[in-house]
């Protein structure tokens, strides 16, 4: 019964396996800073100036394969990094008017205390109320992250691709 097991787990465990794709790598130096594989999604700036968008279908021969489209290595100019669309920057009704009375009791209670004038407790009730809120509205708008990589100079692309070349009948 344990021989009849293990052979038909093995039998069925080689059904399973499938060939190793190709990969396209964005190199610094020699450092990846991005890997795409084949099926992978991808947008490129071509030299020509056009724009090509589209999913990795074959890596095969120093030429990129873009939803059945050849485009060779070397026409590629930029590799766009694609990002998600940003949420706009929002605070709730409730949260505005919390945040404000918070800042009038912080006023209201430095001042009464005699531990600051009234313009002074108003300053620091101001920065401690608005200010987490005007960082968290400037780390929205500012992106310093990287858009593109620009091949040529600094980066590099580099195929790694599988495909055995046919037998020739001659």
């Amino acid at each position: 019964m344990n021989r009849l097991l293990i052979s038909f787990l093995l039998l069925f465990s080689f059904s399973t396996a499938s060939a190793q794709s190709g990969y396209l790598f964005v190199k610094k130096g020699l450092k990846k800073k991005r890997t795409y594989t084949e099926y992978d999604n991808i947008y490129l700036k071509l030299t020509s100036g056009a724009y090509k968008y589209g999913m990795i279908t074959r890596l095969m021969n120093d030429t990129i394969w873009l939803s059945g489209n050849p485009i060779p290595k070397n026409d590629v100019a930029e590799v766009v990094i694609r990002r998600k669309e940003k949420k706009s920057f929002h605070v709730g009704v409730t949260n505005m008017l919390l945040v404000t009375a918070g800042v009038a009791l912080t006023t209201a209670g430095l001042s009464a205390s005699k531990q600051a004038t009234f313009k002074e407790a108003l300053t620091a009730g101001l920065v401690l109320g608005y200010g987490p809120l005007v960082i968290g509205y400037a780390s929205k708008k500012i992106s310093l992250s990287r858009k593109s990589y620009k091949i040529g100079r600094k980066f590099r692309l580099q195929m790694l691709d599988f495909y055995i070349p046919r037998k020739r009948a001659f």
